[in-house]
């Protein structure tokens, strides 16, 4: 069936465009942004993350619950089989692919409003990562291609099956992971910011008691969301004490 990466197999991304992208077109908040996304493309080719690290499927075909890619293994194994349940097993498969088809169009829509005047950046850069991994006939290439406002439409017309689908998932989640890989300056500033907001979470109850906040006056989460919008990437690292904090609290306070 083929394979994605998992962060052992990355391809670096060389071309000219890549180095000009990284850290300006590309930055801490695409790189926060590409990472959500592909959390949502695992989600379908691999189901739903559970508290417990297990996967559940997030399609169900006959009462099971059943991944993308195990839905594209059941569909290869009956594929022209004319035995009576294997047909009606076929069918279900087709109904099922077409509600699978309409999620990805939805998850992906944010996504691909986000590349929007930056086309030809990235079918350059698809073109390089497909070339590197093998992979010259990927529908990924051709989605990639497809005119702005078009991508749902050939998405909708091009996938005929779960097979077609896994291995375009496959080549959209490997993508994203060699461009996040390929921009270490975009990179840096994200995992800077992921140090500083760990920095805050962990000295927020202190900060909290010292300007006389009750954890249920706040909500931690919306807060550091505002931090992180306003002034996470313009504090140093060793900067954030309950001293810097304090204030920004305040104002966060009295702006909510």
């Amino acid at each position: 069936m083929g394979s994605f990466a998992c962060g052992e197999n990355k391809v670096i991304l060389e071309s000219a465009v890549i180095k000009i992208a990284d850290g300006s077109l590309i930055n801490a908040d695409k790189i926060e942004f590409i990472s959500k996304f592909r959390r949502k493309l695992l989600a379908f080719i691999l189901g739903d993350l559970l508290p417990n690290n297990q996967r559940k499927g997030k399609y169900c075909l006959n009462g099971t619950f059943y991944t993308i890619e195990s839905l594209a293994r059941i569909e290869e194994e009956i594929k022209g089989s004319l035995d009576k349940k294997n047909v009606a097993t076929q069918l279900a498969l087709q109904e099922l692919l077409t509600h699978a088809k309409a999620d990805f169009i939805v998850q992906s829509s944010e996504f691909i409003e986000s590349g929007r005047g930056a086309k030809n950046i990235m079918i350059v850069l698809i073109q390089e990562d497909c070339q590197k991994r093998n992979r010259p006939d990927s529908l990924l290439l051709e989605w990639a291609k497809t005119k702005e406002g078009q991508e749902s439409t050939m998405f909708e017309r091009q996938i005929k099956s779960f097979g077609d689908y896994y291995h375009f998932l496959a080549d959209l989640v490997n993508f994203l992971l060699d461009l996040t890989h390929s921009c270490p300056r975009a990179h840096g500033q994200f995992k800077d910011r992921v140090a500083k907001w760990s920095a805050v979470k962990e000295i927020l109850p202190m900060v909290l008691k010292k300007a006389h906040v009750k954890n249920e006056q706040l909500n931690e989460i919306e807060f550091l969301k505002y931090l992180k919008e306003r002034y996470l990437d313009h504090i140093a690292l060793d900067e954030i004490t309950p001293q810097t904090i304090i204030p920004l609290l305040a104002e966060y306070i009295k702006h909510r």
